[in-house]
């Protein structure tokens, strides 16, 4: 298995740029899956920068419906006419955010979501999409203190409320050596996530932690209890990166050491060699 981060929030590599987004290519046993899609047409732009033709993509996972997951989609549209997007049916729902003081539209855009409707695969239960390769549609709550943003709300006919997320996925990779755990935004906790995973392969060593964890801004007694958390659970190694803020990335460092890599555009992974 390999992994190349396509978008993220910071890019070092000459050639590629960075945005508030997130995408990762996976490639295992012949096939390709696109996991995010960042939020602008810069996807294509790294891709190509990076040597990935995404023209070879053969599915796209979505981890939930924000822009800056989605954006991509409709660029990736324009060169993949055959890639099919797997995601939960709430994922197009009405999302807003007021993290500035005023609610602003951060969901699927409308257009996107319209033309290509044929497109769109919805995930209702645990599916394998590629050998050993699932996406886990329920996440399990584990943890008492990973609660959900109050400034991340949903329209619902009309009337905005605090978004419980059920739109939220993650993907989950099994092999003998142990899980590698693919994440968005884990706005339903990373600690949940992981522990999902766990349970649902019966496998409780995980080799690899990838992606956002959602707490950049979170208070201190937050991510200190997220980073004992992990003290009790048997990963070897991280990739965090995109909303999981310098602090909470700092902690980790501190705790795990050389375990733990921030996932920058162009940082590659090779979990199982």
């Amino acid at each position: 298995m390999e992994i190349i981060t396509l978008v993220e929030n910071l890019a070092y590599q000459q050639g590629t740029k960075g945005e508030h987004g997130l995408s990762f290519v996976v490639k295992t046993a012949g096939k390709q899956i696109l996991f995010d899609t960042g939020q602008s047409n810069l996807l294509v732009e790294n891709a190509k920068r990076l040597n990935v033709d995404l023209r070879a993509i053969d599915m796209v996972v979505i981890s939930h419906g924000h822009y800056d997951h989605t954006g991509g989609l409709a660029a990736f549209f324009g060169i993949n006419d055959h890639a099919p997007v797997y995601l939960k049916p709430k994922a197009f729902e009405d999302k807003y955010s007021q993290s500035t003081g005023q609610a602003r539209f951060i969901g699927i855009d409308k257009t996107v979501a319209q033309t290509y409707t044929s497109r769109f695969k919805y995930i209702e239960k645990p599916t394998e999409i590629a050998p050993g390769l699932k996406i886990i549609p329920d996440i399990g709550h584990f943890y008492a203190f990973e609660q959900i943003s109050p400034a991340m709300l949903v329209d619902k006919a009309g009337a905005k409320s605090a978004d419980p997320f059920e739109d939220e996925l993650f993907m989950v990779y099994e092999h003998n050596k142990g899980l590698t755990v693919f994440a968005g935004c884990a706005h339903r906790g990373i600690g949940n996530i992981c522990r999902t995973a766990m349970e649902v392969t019966g496998n409780n060593h995980i080799k690899l932690v990838l992606g956002g964890t959602h707490l950049k801004g979170a208070s201190k007694g937050r991510i200190q209890k997220t980073v004992k958390a992990f003290e009790a659970l048997d990963v070897e190694k991280y990739g965090l990166c995109h909303c999981t803020g310098l602090p909470a990335f700092m902690e980790f460092s501190k705790k795990f050491k050389d375990r733990v890599r921030y996932a920058h555009v162009a940082t590659r992974f090779l979990p199982y060699d």
